[in-house]
């Protein structure tokens, strides 16, 4: 799904980066595998992170307007979660399992503020498999694009990351190395080799803090229904 000329949605693998050399972080229980369906026929895979205890945050685009939310966590158990909100504009969607199962284990990410030029880790998933990339923040922009329907111009709170990623990583989270979440991949470039977008983690807070002022959810029409 094109999001501009410059931009590919990316709603499963990721190429292999050197750029940093240095022990890379143990994974993690708080970020998720997201498996939506119910939009005809396909699956959707996104990543997600838990930024409170029931709380997950991901992008909008995977989820929208599915009817089912599948959640695999680290260790490979499998539990259902519904959209509380959803921001068309910001690409971002928070999701909640409710009751939250005792068996789930984990801190949830604390929200932190990128810096430009920070050396930062991504975490998603190769099939159900969470694996951790070293990437690097170039610089902290306003990213003008469009909503995830590409009916509205907006302008989002972004990164511009030295990160190359493929099709079931959208919502894999930028974590510096004080263990903080300060953005969310939502975008590759089609034209420049290991170079990605995400949405500051400021945008998340804004999300969180106004969840309850969006529409129903199911209002959200789908947009990625291909894989």
């Amino acid at each position: 799904m094109i999001l501009l000329a410059t931009f590919v949605a990316i709603a499963s693998g990721l190429f292999a980066t050197t750029r940093i050399q240095e022990r890379l972080p143990a994974k993690s229980p708080a970020v998720v595998l997201i498996t939506s369906s119910g939009c005809r026929s396909a699956e959707t895979r996104t990543v997600g992170t838990f930024i409170e205890r029931r709380l997950i945050i991901s992008v909008a685009h995977g989820v929208a307007g599915q009817t089912r939310n599948e959640i695999t966590t680290l260790d490979g158990e499998k539990f259902n979660a519904r959209v509380v909100a959803i921001d068309v504009r910001q690409d971002l969607a928070l999701l909640a399992i409710d009751p939250m199962p005792p068996s789930l284990k984990f801190e949830p990410v604390v929200l932190g503020k990128p810096k430009g030029g920070e050396d930062v880790y991504f975490f998603a998933f190769d099939d159900d498999s969470q694996f951790v990339r070293a990437a690097k923040i170039r610089r902290r922009l306003r990213i003008d694009t469009e909503d995830i329907y590409l009916r509205e111009k907006v302008s989002r709170p972004g990164l511009e990351v030295e990160l190359s990623v493929k099709v079931g990583n959208s919502g894999g989270p930028l974590v510096n190395k004080t263990g903080e979440l300060v953005g969310l991949v939502w975008s590759t470039s089609r034209v420049v080799a290991d170079r990605s977008w995400a949405t500051r983690a400021e945008a998340i807070e804004s999300l969180v803090a106004t969840a309850g002022n969006y529409p129903p959810t199911h209002q959200a029409r789908p947009v990625a229904c291909t894989g």
